[in-house]
């Protein structure tokens, strides 16, 4: 069925985050009827400061690049990694610039506050032509049929509308709107990661020539890591995931809890020693799922709407601009006279061979951790780890440079578990429970 051409709106996007907005910025500009509809009002407070330099193309393509210049967001050249037992100073480095993207527009990227970037990204949608609504909740989704063709939207005081449109993009988010109300969401098999965090002072700085790095702390848990992100005026954003029964069996409050698992890591806890807690603290817990499918008629998914895993490769900004440009060129060419469930189904295949390639990329990371610092330090593989954390899994190449690191890796994973006196084991070195 062909999309209504008699709807008030071209696009509704449900969601104002970095998904919403970058869609909405380049529906706006070639000329579309965009409406975003946004629950809470910007600013407002999320995890994941730290973003990949593959956004930048098409931040810089929206004209949002030099706005976030302009706001001095602290440059990130590169990611830093530290083991739980390497003396204080000791970490592995990568430059994201040593193997420059092809028509990179710079070779950094940015560490951002979230409530700043987000609320900045949004303003910029609106100035682009798109019509924004915040403080206003999206009930449900309209449907005749198998066809989306609106949305039900509620104000704080109860008062309804119906509004219509061609086409409705779900970027809402963990919240998961039209995958929940399919019924199309489950919880990851794997993952149930937990995850706690807040702003500091007074962290030790970034050694010299390393301002700006983000710092990932590997802790002597399975599947448990810390970030270390150096923001403006001072301020670090520090944080710790693990699997969330290891938090539930602790029987410790967030704090304690916190600072055991600091405490995991020589170079985290010295980097710590000093530091003052600024703001509360953060919770994040049961946000590991998957979701069937990705489109439909007259609707598709964008951002964390489609499928979220773990923040360890910072990709939550990455999927959510790569998502928003291809479900904007998919709507496009519906829009255009193209077929839509072609266009629609490309596009979900294109995003979920490229998120998937991601989980996988975790998952290994979770297994065997030591693999991505073997790698990052052999001559002939260095390229191929440094692209990774460049970001954008999503064009044919790196999807396909991807898959040949995750087939190399998978294959030294299961040469490492076949031989139960390597060292390299999960768990080999973890002697210190956790009580």
């Amino acid at each position: 069925m062909a999309p209504a051409k008699d709807a008030r709106f071209d696009v509704i996007i449900i969601g104002g985050g970095p998904a919403g907005a970058t869609l909405g910025s380049l529906l706006g500009m070639n000329g579309y009827r965009p409406l975003l509809i946004e629950k809470d009002i910007h600013p407002r407070d999320h995890v994941g400061e730290s973003i990949t330099p593959s956004t930048n193309p098409i931040f810089k393509q929206i004209g949002f690049l030099e706005k976030m210049e302009s706001a001095r967001f602290v440059h990130k050249p590169g990611a830093c990694w530290t083991a739980p037992r390497s003396p204080a100073g000791k970490f592995v480095s990568l430059r994201l610039g040593e193997f420059p993207p092809p028509n990179a527009p710079q070779l950094y990227t940015y560490n951002v506050e979230r409530d700043e970037f987000d609320t900045l990204l949004l303003r910029h949608a609106h100035e682009m032509g798109v019509k924004v609504l915040q403080g206003v909740k999206v009930q449900k989704v309209l449907f005749e049929g198998e066809r989306a063709v609106g949305v039900r939207a509620q104000v704080a005081d109860g008062w309804e509308r119906d509004l219509s449109a061609r086409v409705v993009v779900d970027a809402s988010g963990r919240r998961c709107m039209i995958a929940n109300q399919l019924g199309l969401r489950r919880k990851d098999p794997v993952f149930n990661q937990f995850g706690i965090y807040s702003w500091f002072k007074d962290v030790e700085p970034n050694p010299p020539g390393f301002e700006g790095f983000l710092f990932l702390h590997f802790l002597d848990l399975e599947r448990c890591w810390a970030w270390q992100i150096p923001m403006r005026n001072g301020i670090c954003s520090v944080g710790v995931v693990t699997d969330k029964a290891d938090f539930q069996k602790s029987g410790r409050s967030h704090d304690e809890f916190f600072r055991s698992l600091v405490g995991r890591n020589q170079n985290l806890a010295h980097n710590m020693r000093n530091a003052k807690q600024v703001r509360p603290w953060w919770i994040e817990g049961d946000y590991s799922y998957v979701v069937d499918r990705l489109s439909g008629p007259g609707w598709l998914l964008v951002g964390d709407a489609l499928r979220f895993v773990d923040p360890i490769f910072s990709t939550g900004v990455d999927v959510a601009a790569y998502s928003a440009l291809y479900a904007f060129e998919a709507i496009h060419a519906t829009l255009t006279g193209g077929d839509e469930d072609r266009l629609f189904q490309d596009y979900a295949q294109r995003v979920g061979d490229g998120v998937e390639a991601w989980y996988d990329l975790i998952s290994l990371f979770y297994k065997l951790q030591n693999l991505f610092t073997i790698y990052a330090v052999k001559k002939r593989f260095r390229e191929k780890v440094v692209r990774i954390l460049q970001g954008n899994l999503y064009i044919p190449e790196s999807l396909e440079r991807a898959r040949e690191i995750i087939e190399i890796m998978e294959a030294s994973y299961q040469r490492v578990m076949n031989d139960p006196d390597n060292l390299l084991r999960p768990g080999a070195l973890s002697h210190v429970p956790v009580a």
